[in-house]
This record gives structure tokens, sequence and C-alpha cells, in this order.
């Protein structure tokens, strides 16, 4: 199975439905609670589960932050959940070491960690495939306006960078 692989197939969630409440720490250790603490009109969560999906976030995150570099009204959080067993708590130190020395320390507030019942967050999130990562965007009241997994591709980025616009235009008049 290539784990790389784009997809168009979009996430079995609920589209138009609040995110599920995800409870997460920053790199900066500061509590967050997804969606309510999301900050802008428009939110792009990129939610993983294994280290192997970390290209898969790049190809998302990567692009959609160039495109709303310049907007504050647009915020990308990148959330690793680990097992909540002895072993995943113990890799969370490690993983949140590892993500630091990768990110900004302007940004730390924005990669997340969540030490929790993996099999759990599957069933809240639609989550499938945790070789894979899951692409969600959120309004500012936490509805879920759209959604993918895998890889991104162009025709993903377009309508996911499209998608966003959309949400912030009515908001400019």
């Amino acid at each position: 199975m290539n784990r790389t692989a784009a997809t168009t197939e979009p996430v079995p969630a609920a589209l138009g439905r609040v995110f599920p409440t995800l409870m997460t720490t920053s790199l900066s250790s500061r509590v967050v609670t997804l969606p309510d603490d999301a900050e802008g009109d428009v939110s792009l969560i990129v939610l993983v589960f294994l280290e192997s999906a970390s290209p898969m976030t790049e190809s998302w995150s990567g692009p959609f932050v160039g495109a709303f570099t310049e907007n504050p009204r647009v915020t990308t959080y990148l959330v690793t959940v680990v097992g909540d067993s002895l072993i995943g708590r113990s890799l969370v130190d490690r993983i949140r070491q590892g993500l630091a020395g990768g990110v900004p320390p302007a940004k730390h507030d924005l990669v997340l960690t969540v030490p929790e019942d993996i099999e759990r967050c599957r069933r809240a999130y639609g989550v499938d495939n945790p070789s894979f990562a899951y692409i969600y965007l959120l309004d500012g009241r936490g509805i879920i306006r759209w959604m993918e997994k895998g890889t991104a591709t162009p025709e993903g980025l377009g309508s996911l960078i499209d998608t966003a616009h959309t949400m912030l235009e009515p908001l400019l008049e």
C-alpha cells in the first residue's frame, strides 16, 4: 500500500456539523480546546496519527499557509494524536521536542499534541485509515465546511483554498 498516495475521497465525518471537541496541548504547553479556542474566521485543522503522515501534513498546510500568510483571520493547526497508554504518554514528550525543533517559536501555539484514546478519536473524526492525514476546514463557529484525507493533489488544494476564500468573502462586506 502506498501511504503517500493522493486521494480525492471525502472524509466520512459529518460535513456541515460542528467539529467534535478535541482537547490538546500546544508546543508552548498551552491547553487548547478545538474548535472552541480556534482563532480567526477560518481554521484549517490537519490531524495525523502517525509520523508517516508528516509529508501529507506539509502537502496541505504548506500551500494553505502560503496562500493566507498575511490574513490574520485564517489559522492553521497541526494536530498529532498519540495513544493514551504509558508508551503513548512517553512518546508525547519526544514528539513535542521533535516538532518544536522544526517550528518557529511564534507558531508553537498552533502545533498541538493529543494523548488520547486513538480508537475514540478515530470514531469521532471519521478516521478510517490512521496512516493518512485528515484535513478539516472550519468556519468561525467550528462547523466543518470542507474536508479531505491523504496527500494534497492540485485539485484538492485548489478546492481547499477556493473554499476558504469563499468563506472569507461575505465577511469582507
